[in-house]
């Protein structure tokens, strides 16, 4: 007798759990990597950082390459490093909707997780030299949740997106490559390192980078910080 859904749904999440938890060296990277680039945030564009338009401009654009990256990292193997599985049960009753949706909400988590850790960006920005956040999100009242849930709802679509080409490939190898790939096409299109006039703005438009900046800059209130030679030239 074929078991339900749900009950497949939990089965394959505990399988997932134990895939996630037996490869320690690869987990250990996933949560070292939004710590490394958190403090590499801080030292490098940390002084800067909510004190003029340019410092906090380039400090946004590292958190959003971490983001994505890091969403990209964890799940862009995980469908074909497990394809030859995944055809052999699939022939013996597997639901695709139990696998993916078990897969996916191990993600979630992974992302809350690494979303709270490159967050403490902020809080290293404000110990380190004193600049603080604006007292009021956009949306929220807490500027520093606003900023999390940006990074974790970025993040979280990169993961989807990693998912959806592990799906496509049909090599770990392939997947590897596309990686950097994918993160240089998110950045050249993200409107920070280029104007995006015509088709590129359309372009930008579908990119996570775009949206992710967007996020962060309109919570951090870029637009209103002055420019880096307002703060170097006397007036």
């Amino acid at each position: 007798e074929r078991i339900s859904g749900f009950r497949e749904w939990r089965v394959l999440t505990r399988q997932a759990r134990r895939i996630l938890f037996s490869d320690k060296k690869n987990l250990l990277v996933s949560l070292i990597f939004p710590v490394c680039a958190a403090l590499i945030t801080v030292w490098i564009a940390g002084e800067n950082m909510f004190v003029h338009y340019e410092g906090t401009k380039s400090a946004c654009f590292v958190l959003v390459s971490a983001a994505i990256w890091c969403g990209l990292f964890n799940s862009i193997q995980i469908v074909v490093r497990e394809r030859a599985n995944i055809k052999r049960d699939y022939t013996a009753g597997l639901r695709l909707r139990c696998y993916t949706a078990s897969r996916a909400e191990l993600q979630f988590f992974l992302c809350l997780i690494q979303s709270a850790l490159l967050t403490g960006a902020f809080l290293g920005v404000e110990k380190k030299f004193g600049n603080t956040l604006p007292d009021q999100g956009l949306i929220l009242e807490s500027t520093l949740l606003e900023c999390y849930i940006s990074i974790f709802l970025l993040m979280l679509a990169a993961d989807a997106t990693g998912l959806f080409v592990s799906c496509l490939v049909r090599k770990a190898e392939t997947a590897n490559v596309l990686a950097p790939y994918i993160l240089i096409v998110q950045l050249i299109f993200s409107g920070i390192l280029f104007p995006m006039k015509d088709q590129a703005e359309t372009v930008s438009y579908a990119m996570l980078s775009r949206w992710g900046m967007e996020a962060l800059g309109s919570t951090c209130c870029l637009n209103d910080l002055p420019l880096k030679i307002q703060a170097t030239v006397p007036t």
